[in-house]
């Protein structure tokens, strides 16, 4: 078996080459750089590859980046015609080195951005299975899917999926919730007193993936502000804060909003454990926040599509009505706790893997192997899934078969 892992010369890298040690023989590394002669002669076959969908989202999240320069006409025009021929090239050279190699698995990073999400192009058109690496949904883990990462990850939306992981009597402990270290360029401020009551709503990093993929009413964090203080109009209770927090990976400030009502708050340098704590309610996007949210058993709204956006656990709102409505009867609404410990304790044995990689350690290195070569207990349960799905449409199908020819 070949394992190949794919990535460009960054700290991915130097985390391969350590895994790569302890998988030998079955793994290798390639690093991205020049392209052979040979990979050339494949160009013919790079042709029919549409890339539409991939430089669109490339597009847009540089606009969200740098507006000013990545809505003008014919940078983008330019750019998109670049960006295709180097596109076409890489296609070129990764039909060529897995053909060369032929790998049973790819390994890459997120697979959302480029140059990972031509990597996963080909893989898929070849029919090799391929795994993502994330940071961990829990702290001190790491995420190794077969399926995707964030809204795409192998964790089911099915509340009665996880009624059978439920912990044994001894109290589940969850790991506990990390501070995001700031962006370097970013400027630095005082802690604010909090008021009474408050709605909890932490800003992402615009051009994040999270943004550009998973989000399709939200585009940005100014229209994520302006459908708050929206919805916060139709509660009718001034006693009721909003409390804003950028994200600490973000290095700009949305000082154009930060005075526009009285009842809005930026919390940039308050502890965003503090601010889960204290608020009623936690309105998020997608953010991991939520997640943390949800281990501090706070309530939590989601307006984008995240990978913890299950009935019972959280609520969601679709559009600014929903919002509206949602906010109005979060009162009476409790998450399901039962559904709460069974998810998180699926989310720390079973899905996670321990250990950051970071700073891997042979107990993490042993979980990503086993989870590469699908020994492990989540890959077990993805199979049995998998298996259950299959039998249960085969089922229908003879059913449909058998009606068919009843009928006839």
């Amino acid at each position: 078996m070949c394992i190949l892992f794919v990535t460009r010369r960054n700290v991915h890298a130097k985390y391969y080459k350590k895994l790569n040690q302890h998988l030998t023989p079955y793994s290798k590394l390639y690093l991205m750089g020049k392209v052979s002669l040979n990979a050339l002669l494949m160009l013919p076959q790079a042709l029919p590859f549409s890339l539409d969908d991939i430089i669109d989202k490339q597009i847009a999240r540089k606009q969200a980046k740098q507006p000013k320069i990545w809505t003008n006409k014919l940078i983008m025009n330019s750019y998109r015609f670049l960006q295709t021929c180097v596109e076409r090239v890489r296609i070129a050279n990764y039909l060529y080195l897995f053909g060369q190699q032929k790998p049973k698995k790819v390994v890459i990073w997120n697979g959302k951005k480029l140059p990972n999400q031509t990597v996963d192009l080909v893989a898929k058109h070849l029919k090799i299975p391929v795994y993502y690496f994330e940071n961990g949904l829990l702290p001190n883990t790491t995420s190794l899917d077969p399926n995707g990462v964030n809204q795409a990850a192998s964790l089911p939306k099915n509340p009665s999926f996880y009624y059978q992981f439920m912990p044994s009597e001894v109290a589940l402990r969850l790991p506990q919730i990390e501070a995001r270290k700031p962006h370097k360029k970013r400027q630095s401020g005082q802690a604010i007193d909090l008021p009474k009551r408050f709605i909890f709503v932490p800003f992402q990093v615009p051009h994040d993936t999270q943004i550009v993929q998973y989000s399709p009413w939200i585009e940005s964090m100014e229209k994520l502000f302006h459908t708050l203080l929206n919805a916060h109009k139709t509660l009718e209770d001034e006693q009721l804060d909003i409390v804003f927090k950028e994200h600490p990976s973000w290095h700009k400030h949305y000082h154009h909003l930060y005075d526009i009502h009285p009842n809005v708050l930026f919390a940039n340098d308050n502890d965003t454990s503090q601010l889960i704590s204290q608020a009623e309610v936690v309105v998020t996007i997608n953010s991991t926040v939520g997640l943390e949210a949800l281990q501090l058993n706070k309530k939590v709204i989601i307006l984008g599509q995240a990978c913890y956006d299950i009935d019972g656990l959280c609520l969601h709102a679709r559009n600014q009505a929903q919002l509206n409505a949602v906010l109005k009867s979060v009162d009476t609404w409790q998450p399901n706790q039962k559904l709460r410990e069974s998810f998180f304790h699926y989310l720390k044995h079973y899905y996670c893997i321990s250990g950051n990689w970071n700073t891997p350690n042979k107990a993490h290195f042993v979980a990503v192997e086993q989870r590469l070569l699908a020994q492990d207990s989540f890959s077990h349960h993805v199979s049995n899934q998998y298996n259950i799905a299959n039998q249960s449409d085969s089922n229908t199908a003879l059913n449909n078969q058998t009606k068919a020819l009843q009928s006839a």
